[in-house]
């Protein structure tokens, strides 16, 4: 049995992804600009979005790229918790199963949305942008949570919803559930070493936590 989970918030614990794909686009179309396609924006998610940063900037600068940011900030606080994730983090609560948040997010911005879900009453530890030296795809925000949790990688699980943030659990050792949303099931998981994918609180739980590991 783990001894703890990680998981990412964008797109696995509240369904981000799409609400931002379709902030950018209304702004694009207020600009008289074409609306980027789901492809190009499905290659920024789980980690810096450079590409997608840079693009935006480009299009119509930093200012009001900025202001995309802050309405999805602003507005992210009313998307629900995902049900399978509010499944487990009540079960992870009721056997007092740490668990942590891994995300490249600055914790400014997803804090009003954590505290908006109650949260803290189920996560431990928060780690962000603003916490590590290198975002996911890169281990350091599984591995400076595993370290705050006290735990060694190896006895934690991960849950992630992209192939970047996938890459950086695994790469840190942690073993990781991938479930997917709307955003990132067409991405390539097919060199990820993932435990289980696209699975029920239900099912993760018979097989993290009820299943015999030894």
């Amino acid at each position: 049995m783990y001894k703890a989970v990680v998981f990412d918030f964008d797109g696995t614990i509240i369904d981000t992804e799409k609400h931002l794909f379709e902030i950018i686009n209304k702004h694009l179309i207020q600009h008289n600009l074409q609306e980027i396609s789901l492809d190009f924006y499905r290659q920024s998610i789980g980690g810096a979005a450079t590409e997608l940063h840079s693009y935006l900037e480009a299009q119509i600068g930093m200012n009001d790229k900025e202001k995309i940011y802050l309405e999805h900030n602003e507005t992210s606080v009313t998307l629900p918790i995902v049900d399978a994730m509010h499944q487990l983090m009540e079960y992870c609560k009721k056997r007092h199963i740490p668990m942590a948040v891994a995300t490249s997010s600055y914790r400014e911005d997803i804090q009003p949305t954590f505290d908006n879900l109650g949260l803290s009453e189920y996560i431990d530890v928060i780690v962000g942008r603003e916490d590590v030296e290198s975002i996911k795809p890169n281990p350091d925000p599984y591995l400076t949570a595993v370290q705050r949790l006290n735990y060694n990688p190896a006895n934690c699980l991960a849950i992630e919803d992209s192939v970047n943030g996938a890459t950086a659990a695994v790469t840190a050792g942690l073993d990781v559930i991938v479930n997917t949303n709307h955003m990132t099931e067409l991405q390539d998981f097919s060199h990820i070493a993932y435990t289980g994918k696209d699975l029920s609180a239900d099912e993760i739980i018979a097989l993290c936590f009820e299943a015999d590991r030894s």
